[in-house]
């Protein structure tokens, strides 16, 4: 039997990169994916994650949401259970992005922006969840942070803010709700090739200080993450609560 055989996920943030994967790696361990995006366009949105899925074989819904949206999270978290059931394992992953800038540059309409996906729309998918979760045998949270969480970026106030919330807020619920037990533990990736890091990658001179930095010899695919990602989700994961696990190419490491 699969690992995640009938177990019900919602990924956030699934319709491209590590969030795709994140879907399509617990889909082929076997579980029933609900995916949440704001990005619904057929062909590269959303609904083609679901139909990936149900090409391999797999049981997939899709909701267009902004998470950031108290209604629209209660929508996204309704429809999971009406189709399928239930709710096993939660995937926060979606998350906005900054632009480049100090705390001085930056404007109160891009923080908020920014912590109003990164942590507050965290916060709505975790509050509605949770009761659903409380019903599951080996309920799982799964966030997904940032090695910007973990260390001082230039440039990145709100996004280095929200991802080290995000850390501590796993803490929390997993001091929180671990006589139940829901498992909560965060995932820190580091720069991984999506295509939202393409334009990184084809900067030659920021490229070559990026492979200074990190101590691999390459950069990260979605694929590292998703699998972390389906461990934690797994029963072999049975005593892992509370921690973050960083995922990096050995970048906070030094």
């Amino acid at each position: 039997m699969r690992d995640l055989e009938n177990r019900i996920a919602i990924v956030t943030g699934g319709a491209s990169g590590i969030g795709r994967s994140i879907a399509l790696k617990l889909a082929t361990q076997g579980a029933k994916i609900s995916i949440g995006d704001l990005q619904g366009l057929p062909r590269e949105g959303g609904k083609k994650t679901e139909e990936i899925i149900k090409e391999i074989g797999g049981e997939a819904i899709f909701t267009k949401v902004d998470i950031s949206k108290d209604s629209q999270v209660e929508k996204l978290i309704e429809k999971t259970v009406r189709s399928f059931g239930g709710i096993d394992i939660l995937v926060n992953n979606a998350a906005a992005d900054q632009s480049t800038g100090t705390i001085e540059e930056m404007s109160i309409e891009e923080w908020e922006r920014v912590i109003g996906t990164n942590l507050t729309g965290m916060f709505l998918c975790t509050k509605y969840a949770i009761p659903h979760l409380k019903q599951s045998k080996g309920s799982r949270i799964i966030n997904i942070a940032s090695q910007l969480g973990l260390v001082g970026y230039k440039n990145r106030p709100a996004y280095c803010a929200s991802k080290g919330g995000i850390i501590n807020f796993s803490k929390q619920l997993a001091v929180e709700y671990a006589n139940i037990p829901i498992l909560v533990n965060s995932v820190c990736p580091g720069l991984i090739r999506t295509h939202r890091t393409k334009k990184v990658f084809e900067n030659e001179s920021i490229k070559q200080r990026l492979e200074l930095e990190t101590p691999l010899p390459y950069f990260g695919n979605p694929e590292d993450v998703a699998e972390v990602v389906a461990f934690l989700a797994s029963d072999r994961a049975r005593y892992i609560t509370g921690t973050d696990i960083v995922v990096d190419g050995g970048y906070t490491a030094k």
